[in-house]
């Protein structure tokens, strides 16, 4: 439960600090997920920064 509220809070946080709020709110689940993997997952399969995703995004909408 602590974990849950603490990385609720890291989010809030970090999406305060940023010109786009779902960058804050991105990095906080990508730190949150990269937490539970372990060091053999993180090297095969980095996770994407949130500019890549986001031009994967863009490039997916109409």
């Amino acid at each position: 439960m602590i974990k849950i509220v603490l990385a609720t809070l890291s989010c809030l946080m970090l999406s305060a600090c940023s010109s786009d709020p779902y960058q804050g709110l991105y990095e906080g689940i990508k730190q949150q997920n990269e937490s539970r993997r372990t060091p053999q997952e993180k090297a095969m399969t980095p996770a994407p920064s949130y500019d890549n995703y986001k031009n994967e995004r863009e490039k997916i909408a109409p």
